[in-house]
């Protein structure tokens, strides 16, 4: 483990490479799950450009984190990296370096990019300045606009063996049989585990959505409503005084778990085999599921109501 980074061992080896013969790329794009380690990657690779630890990196003046943002005025979060956020980007590549180095800038969630906001993320990538890296982390290599993805080099990040998570674990959990079964809830992927230790309640509450979800199978269309009720009952009950993103997203933080479940249905060595076998799930449904929860991602993310979506996807749920 390098920089307190789980697993990841051949993508660490090619930038070791790279950065050794001074042949890096001017943007790179790192697609994978959300909480695999893109971001955790990304800013130990942009420490050791600057020559300082990870948790030294936001002091640096020649770096630059973009995120989606809080609108100023409502206080509520933004819908989507705005092409305010990306002309700051622009003009502060074009700034010479204030060290004499590179200028690194991380662009978080770059799948939100709105279509102004790309157009210019666009002609930043086609008129790279000096030493500069961007790299851009996506949950979604299709989600972004081809002209942006295809000038940058992908690297893929893929959910971690579960033997490297284990391993981990067990250098912070004393309860041998308790690092075994986060590691299998993990589904591969560090910053969920990260969570988890730094929360126990996050790790209690995953483990609660898990069999929440479990227990839609093979129910009626009522009960399964009744399951999840709460999803939506809050959003409605707060109206127009509600952050709509932020409810938004915390169901997409919800599904996340849904299709951990799944994957680990897919798995023989993990513990769900047994709710597989019990709900005679063939690999072909669970596929059919998991495409359903995502095509309902999508649409939750185009704004069309997240009950609409919910009760459509669970008409269709076995």
């Amino acid at each position: 483990m390098r920089d307190g980074i789980i697993g990841h061992t051949k993508i660490l080896d090619f930038f070791d490479k790279v950065m050794a013969a001074g042949n890096l790329s001017h943007a790179y794009c790192f697609v994978g799950p959300s909480r695999v380690g893109k971001k955790t990657v990304a800013e130990s690779l942009s420490a050791s450009l600057f020559g300082v630890s990870r948790d030294k990196l936001r002091q640096q003046p020649d770096f630059m984190p973009i995120e989606q943002g809080l609108n100023q005025k409502t206080g509520k979060l933004k819908k989507n990296i705005d092409v305010e956020q990306i002309r700051e980007l622009r003009n502060f590549l074009v700034r010479g370096s204030f060290l004499g180095g590179y200028k690194i800038a991380i662009i978080g969630e770059a799948n939100k990019l709105n279509d102004d906001s790309a157009n210019v993320m666009l002609k930043t990538l086609e008129e790279p300045r000096g030493k500069s890296v961007i790299f851009l982390l996506a949950t979604d290599e299709d989600a972004l606009p081809k002209t942006v993805s295809s000038r940058c080099q992908i690297v893929y990040f893929h959910p971690v063996a579960k033997a490297d998570m284990e391993k981990f674990i067990l250098s912070r959990v004393a309860d041998s049989a308790r690092a075994r079964e986060m590691a299998r809830l993990s589904g591969g992927l560090p910053g969920r585990v990260m969570e988890w230790l730094a929360n126990n309640d996050d790790y209690e509450a995953y483990k609660k959505e898990a069999v929440r979800f479990i227990g839609l199978f093979h129910q009626p269309f009522f009960a399964k409503l009744k399951r999840v009720e709460d999803l939506f009952a809050a959003h409605e009950r707060a109206g127009a005084a509600a952050d709509h993103i932020a409810e938004r997203e915390k169901i997409l933080r919800i599904m996340d778990v849904w299709l951990g479940v799944l994957r680990g249905f897919m798995h023989i060595n993990h513990h769900l085999l047994d709710a597989k076998l019990k709900f005679n799930l063939s690999d072909a449904g669970i596929l059919k599921i998991t495409g359903l929860i995502n095509d309902t991602r999508d649409a939750l993310r185009k704004n069309i109501h997240p009950r609409l979506l919910l009760e459509g996807m669970l008409l269709e749920i076995p």
